[in-house]
């Protein structure tokens, strides 16, 4: 019973074709809007099955790649919604009233299962007396979880240039910890004695049919491989990406690292397109997070529907779930105890 109450909120998630409200979600079950509401459970709750599904998809990988990246949850309302503030929108081109998520994400390529997120709060909402986490402070939580869930496996993080700080890579070597991040062109590091801005490293530019190429240099007394990545676009534009990582590796094998990074940007896609991860308009924040929390734990039950189905995207794995109702729903994953176990407990 635990079980299918839980699991109750995050199938009407993908089941609705309206505005997500408590209202409409509830019509969906002939219940009303506070009923619907209460069936959000803690966000533990929603992330202890999360986790399950995680181990499950995960059992038998022997390296797995933690992608971290935030996002912007859009709130049209958002005078009325607490911890909401103005964040710079780079596909708007202008600042707007959001909540400002860091997520976590395990994927092996073909799967991936969010393991945890967290809020950035917005600086004018901060007094001088608050305590926040850094983004730091979340890579480490995450990390620590990704250890606990699979103690045994090669875990890499992978982010984009927003996290290429110096805390966070000297924190990753002093730690002995896998990570590659990009790297802006027009960073200063040192290389053969001499101080060179990346994009003028002769030695590191790809030659001839390469597409990669790897150098070791050191920035702020950091020891990191550089790698440039030559890539061609469909109408055969060739550019240059830069990526910094902590370990050693071939330079082909650094590319192949950092595109395990775009899993969490469809994550992202997908939640906003088709689980409604944006769309709570309650004013309360344990509300709001409950809510999140709930949207994460559908995309995990449309990766175990992209298994069972074995199709390729969980695109096509929600449009299958939309075919049936959520009594059935229920059921077939109520069946599921290989992967839940003592989920009700």
């Amino acid at each position: 019973m635990f079980l299918k109450t839980t699991i109750t909120y995050p199938l009407l998630l993908i089941l609705s074709t309206t505005k997500r409200s408590f209202e409409a979600l509830g019509r969906m079950i002939g219940k009303s809007g506070d009923t619907a509401k209460r069936l959000l459970y803690s966000t533990e709750t929603s992330f202890h099955i999360t986790h399950k599904i995680a181990r499950h998809l995960f059992a038998n990988c022997t390296a797995i790649t933690l992608s971290i990246d935030d996002t912007l949850l859009k709130k049209i309302y958002a005078l009325m919604m607490v911890g909401t503030g103005k964040f710079f929108d780079t596909k708007a081109g202008k600042r707007i009233m959001a909540y400002r998520l860091i997520v976590g994400v395990l994927t092996n390529g073909k799967y991936a299962i969010p393991i945890g997120f967290g809020y950035m709060f917005a600086k004018e909402l901060l007094t001088k007396n608050d305590v926040v986490k850094s983004k730091l402070d979340f890579i480490k939580e995450f990390y620590a979880l990704a250890r606990q869930l699979f103690a045994h496996a090669i875990i890499t993080i992978a982010a984009d240039g927003l996290f290429a700080s110096i805390e966070f890579l000297k924190w990753c070597i002093e730690n002995n910890i896998r990570a590659i991040v990009r790297m802006h062109s027009n960073r200063k590091v040192l290389y053969k004695g001499a101080m060179h801005k990346i994009s003028n490293i002769k030695d590191l530019q790809p030659r001839g049919r390469q597409m990669a190429r790897t150098i070791i240099i050191v920035w702020h007394d950091l020891t990191l491989y550089l790698t440039a990545e030559r890539r061609i676009s469909k109408y055969g534009k060739e550019s240059i990406v830069y990526l910094a990582a902590t370990y050693d590796t071939r330079p082909i094998r650094y590319v192949k690292d950092y595109k395990l990074r775009w899993p969490i940007e469809k994550i992202f896609r997908t939640e906003k397109q088709y689980i409604g991860i944006a769309e709570c308009f309650s004013t309360q924040l344990e509300t709001q997070e409950k809510h999140v929390a709930a949207a994460l734990l559908a995309y995990a039950i449309a990766q175990l529907e992209m298994k069972r189905l074995k199709v390729d995207t969980p695109e096509d794995a929600i449009k299958a779930i939309k075919h049936k109702n959520i009594t059935k729903l229920i059921q077939q994953l109520m069946r599921l105890d290989q992967i839940f176990g003592d989920v009700y407990a």
